[in-house]
C-alpha cells in the first residue's frame, strides 16, 4: 500500500512473529520447570523433616521405656538423639531433664529447664522442676518463687491435681524454713482448693491447720466437711480436737460422742471424752452454775494446785498459810468475793508451779487445762 509516498504493511515479517512466538514459549517452559523443581525441591525437603521428625519421635518413645524401667543412662542418650533430631523440641528436652535429674547431673538438667522457661515462663511442670532443683541447691527463696510460678501456671494434664500436689510441696518448704505465717496463708488458699468432693484432701487440709495451730480455722473446715459428709468420723474427731484445742470442751465433747456413733476405733477418742468430761466437771467459769457450786469448784482448784506446787518444790509460807485457811473455813461463811480471792490464789500457786516446777510437767491433765483458760481470762 501506497501512502502520502510511504510504503506501509498490513503485519510483521514471519521471522519476527516466529521470535516472538519462541520466546513467549520458552519462557512458559522455564516457568513450567522452575515450578517443578520447586514442588520436587518441597517434597525433598518435606520428606527430610519428616523423616528427621519420625526419627526424633522413635528415639523419644524408647527413651521413654527406658526410663520407665530404671534405665535412665540409657534415656538420656535417647532423648539426647531425639534433640539432634528435632532440636526445638521442649518435649525431648523436658525429658532430658527429668532424666538427668534421675541421674544426679543437677547443673545439666538446670540449663535445659532454664532454656525452656526462657521460652515458656507460665509453663507449671518446668517451674516445678526448677523449684526442686533450687531447693536441693538451698536457694530457697528461688524455690519459693519458681513453686509459685508452678502453682498459678499453666499445667497441660490434670491442672487442679498438680497445683494442689505443688502447694503442699510449697508449704512443705515453708514449713522447713520456719516461715509459718506463710504456711498458713498457703494453707488457707489450699483450703479453697481443694474440690468439696476431694474428702480425704479436705481431712488432710484441716489437720495441716491444726497442726500448724489454726484450730479455729481446722474446725471450719471439719465443719464444711461435715455439712457435706455428715458422718465421717475421721471429721467429727478432728472437729472435736479442733475444738479442746479452742477451749471448747462440750463441742469437742459432742464432736468425739459423733466420731464414736459413726464407727471410729481410736481408743484415745474415749480417753478424750473423759477428759473433756473431768474439765467441765473442774471449770468453776461455766455459766449455769450456782454460786455455791462455783465456790466449790475453786476451792478443788486451789487444793489440787497446792498439791501440785508441794509435790516439786517449797511453797512460800505465806501462799501455804492463806491456802490453808481458805480450805480450812466453813462453807456458810463464803461469798462470791471469797470464791474469787480463792481462784487468785490458786492462780499464783499454778503460776508459782509453771517456773518452778518447768521441768517436772503435770500429770493433772484437767487441772493443767482449767488453770490454762484461767489465764486467758
Amino acid at each position: 500500500m501506497i501512502n502520502g509516498g510511504l510504503v506501509t504493511t498490513g503485519s510483521l515479517p514471519a521471522d519476527t512473529a516466529e521470535s516472538r512466538i519462541t520466546t513467549r514459549s520458552a519462557i512458559v517452559w522455564v516457568g513450567i520447570a522452575l515450578i517443578v523443581l520447586f514442588v520436587f525441591i518441597s517434597f525433598l525437603s518435606s520428606a527430610y523433616h519428616r523423616t528427621r521428625r519420625s526419627r526424633a519421635e522413635a528415639r523419644y518413645r524408647e527413651g521413654i521405656a527406658l526410663a520407665q524401667q530404671g534405665k535412665n543412662e540409657q534415656a538420656a542418650e535417647d532423648f539426647r538423639a531425639a534433640l539432634v533430631y528435632e532440636h526445638d523440641d521442649p518435649k525431648y528436652r523436658f525429658a532430658l531433664a527429668k532424666a538427668l535429674i534421675s541421674l544426679g547431673r543437677w547443673d545439666e538438667a538446670d540449663s535445659h529447664l532454664l532454656e525452656l522457661e526462657e521460652r515458656d515462663p507460665t509453663n507449671g511442670p518446668i517451674n516445678q522442676m526448677l523449684a526442686r532443683l533450687a531447693m536441693r541447691a538451698g536457694r530457697y527463696d528461688e524455690a519459693i518463687d519458681e513453686y509459685n510460678r508452678a502453682i498459678y501456671g499453666y499445667w497441660p494434664d490434670n491442672p487442679d491435681e498438680n497445683r494442689i500436689a505443688t502447694r503442699l510441696e510449697l508449704i512443705q518448704v515453708l514449713d522447713q524454713e520456719g516461715r509459718q505465717k506463710q504456711v498458713l496463708a498457703e494453707l488457707l488458699a489450699l483450703a479453697g482448693e481443694v474440690p468439696e468432693n476431694d474428702l480425704d484432701m479436705r481431712r488432710k487440709v484441716a489437720a495441716m491447720l491444726l497442726a500448724h495451730h489454726s484450730p479455729q480455722h481446722a474446725a471450719e473446715m471439719y465443719r464444711a466437711i461435715l455439712s457435706t459428709h455428715p458422718h465421717d468420723a475421721a471429721s467429727e474427731q478432728g472437729l472435736g480436737e479442733s475444738d479442746f484445742e479452742l477451749g471448747d470442751y462440750v463441742s469437742a465433747r459432742n464432736a468425739f460422742r459423733a466420731a464414736l456413733r459413726n464407727g471410729a476405733k481410736d481408743p484415745a477418742i474415749a480417753q478424750r471424752i473423759a477428759l473433756s468430761e473431768a474439765i467441765l466437771d473442774l471449770d468453776p467459769t461455766l455459766v449455769r452454775l450456782s454460786a455455791n457450786q462455783r465456790r466449790q469448784r475453786a476451792e478443788e482448784l486451789l487444793r489440787r494446785s497446792l498439791a501440785s506446787v508441794s509435790a516439786c518444790t517449797t511453797v512460800p509460807p505465806d501462799l501455804s498459810t492463806a491456802a490453808q485457811k481458805i480450805l480450812a473455813s466453813k462453807p456458810k461463811r463464803k461469798s462470791e468475793d471469797d470464791t474469787a480471792e480463792t481462784l487468785t490464789l490458786a492462780q499464783e500457786l499454778w503460776e508459782l508451779r509453771q517456773t518452778a516446777c518447768a521441768q517436772k510437767p503435770e500429770t493433772d491433765q484437767a487441772l493443767t487445762a482449767v488453770m490454762a483458760e484461767l489465764a486467758k481470762q
